[in-house]
């Protein structure tokens, strides 16, 4: 079973710097990643989990950054 309490790090710098999203998208792989082969042992595929998330990610982004054109 994954380890879901692992610590996901922090930022390498301080204020905003130009590998900022890279260095975030590394801290977070680990748990997507966990959480695609969660879904596969309920019997998901990996590309149907992948895809899942993308659009459930997409769908947050567009609610915390306020660009959804219908509000």
């Amino acid at each position: 079973m994954p380890n879901r309490s692992r610590k996901i790090s922090g930022p390498v710098h301080e204020g905003k710097y130009p590998d900022r999203n890279i260095d975030c998208q590394t801290a977070v792989a680990g748990r997507v990643v966990n959480l695609i082969e969660e879904a596969e042992k309920s019997d998901w595929s990996a590309v149907e989990a992948a895809r899942a998330i993308n659009d459930v990610s997409r769908g947050l982004f567009v609610g915390i950054s306020g660009k959804d054109r219908n509000e």
